[in-house]
């Protein structure tokens, strides 16, 4: 549930997202910027596929089996 809160900005931000967004997106763009910067996605080096982890890699200095 949304809540009402006043939050003071810088005159060059407020200008900026009310030329970005307009008025009436104000709201939207701010809680969209602050949820982006706080819940921050976390991303693996193993690219898009979040079933991939590193659980089973092996340590290539390990010495390896000959086949």
């Amino acid at each position: 549930m949304p809540s009402r809160t006043t939050v003071l900005l810088r005159e060059d931000v407020k200008d900026h997202l009310l030329r970005k967004v307009g008025p009436r997106g104000l709201s939207d763009a701010i809680n969209e910027i602050l949820a982006r910067s706080l819940f921050r996605s976390k991303k693996t080096r193993f690219g898009a596929d979040p079933w991939l982890t590193q659980k089973g890699l092996r340590d290539e200095r390990e010495t390896h089996e000959d086949l």
